[in-house]
């Protein structure tokens, strides 16, 4: 692409032409320091996924480059935001943060999924880790914004302040390894990286999945609280019996929380998007457990791996989530 090109990109495509030059200096940095350091250094943490480790750049190539499907997502995302700034049904339809922060979140989950599997450093885990907690806290957050009539400006501050704090714990647990409780479910420990990579991981699902039971149900209470939990215990994986208890008692209390303070009714279309996504994300699940190393299903050598498969579905899913939130409309225009 000439500078002339680029130019006009940039004034009719400005999110995606930047996304675009800054995917390239991260593809770039990522081969010169891999040059010297994860292409010839021992590695430092597998991921005990089932693809054979390789030498060079890319250690784990089939696993690193599906997660291409999460950039192309977020890419997407930013090529069809509107040409103009006016206001829109809702949002996630106008040129404005909230589509532009949904797509970042899919391009960083992507980065720091190409970051771990294809350096095998505990730093690349860090980066995949704080990826996925990036956008999985986002529509959390966007719905609290939208329910309670949140201005953007408090909801920058909350998301961002959460997510900063929660990424420098994340780092700092990774790195240390640090043992809170001994024995605290029969014999499994309890680490601090425990805290964000299990509990408020399973947070962040578990209260979304609350909030848009009680956008489709209604506000129903039982419904609120019975979905996360039937989530919390068909979709665990190895999960302690003590940290399946502990999220539902918090996935109930929160349930309660917000059926008696509902807020502003959320009127969204559910059908097709949100129900194309929840299913490529429960079948991407289910697939996630065939692409374990040591898994009876794993064919390390193989072209087709598994854990791949996982990344083309969550990111279908990203998309279709993605299209679901566009349906919104504002719930006093119903009562005209």
């Amino acid at each position: 692409m000439d500078s002339a090109s680029l130019s006009s990109l940039m004034k009719r495509k400005p999110e995606f032409a930047v996304s675009i030059v800054l995917l390239g200096v991260l593809a770039l940095l990522y081969a010169l320091f891999g040059a010297s350091t994860w292409a010839v250094e021992p590695i430092e943490s597998a991921t005990r996924f089932c693809e054979d480790i390789s030498d060079g750049l890319i250690k784990e190539p089939i696993n690193t480059l599906s997660n291409l499907t999460y950039i192309v997502v977020g890419l997407v995302i930013l090529w069809n935001l509107p040409a103009n700034t006016g206001e829109a049904a809702n949002p996630m339809l106008e040129k404005g943060m909230y589509p532009v922060l949904f797509a970042a979140g899919s391009m960083y989950i992507g980065i720091g999924s190409f970051a771990m599997h294809g350096t095998n450093t505990n730093w690349g885990t860090s980066m995949d880790w704080t990826g996925m907690l990036f956008f999985i806290s986002f529509p959390v957050y966007y719905n609290l914004s939208r329910q309670y009539r949140w201005s953007d400006r408090l909801f920058l501050s909350v998301f961002f302040i959460v997510f900063l704090l929660t990424a420098l714990l994340d780092t700092y647990a990774a790195n240390n390894n640090l043992v809170l409780i001994e024995n605290f479910s029969g014999d499994k420990k309890l680490r601090l990286s425990s805290i964000t990579r299990d509990y408020l991981w399973s947070l962040y699902i578990g209260v979304w999945i609350i909030q848009e039971a009680k956008n489709i149900s209604g506000n129903s209470l039982p419904w609120m609280i019975g979905l996360p939990l039937f989530a919390c215990v068909t979709l665990s994986v190895g999960a302690p019996t003590m940290q399946i208890v502990v999220l539902c008692l918090m996935f109930a209390a929160i349930a309660a929380l917000l059926h008696f303070q509902p807020g502003q009714t959320l009127l969204r279309q559910a059908n097709p998007s949100l129900w194309i996504g929840l299913a490529c994300y429960i079948v991407a699940n289910v697939v996630w457990r065939f692409g374990q190393n040591g898994a009876a299903m794993c064919n390390p050598e193989s072209l087709f791996q598994y854990h791949a498969l996982w990344h083309l579905l969550t990111g279908f899913s990203v998309y279709f989530f993605y299209r679901y939130f566009t349906t919104e409309i504002n719930s006093d225009d119903t009562a005209l």
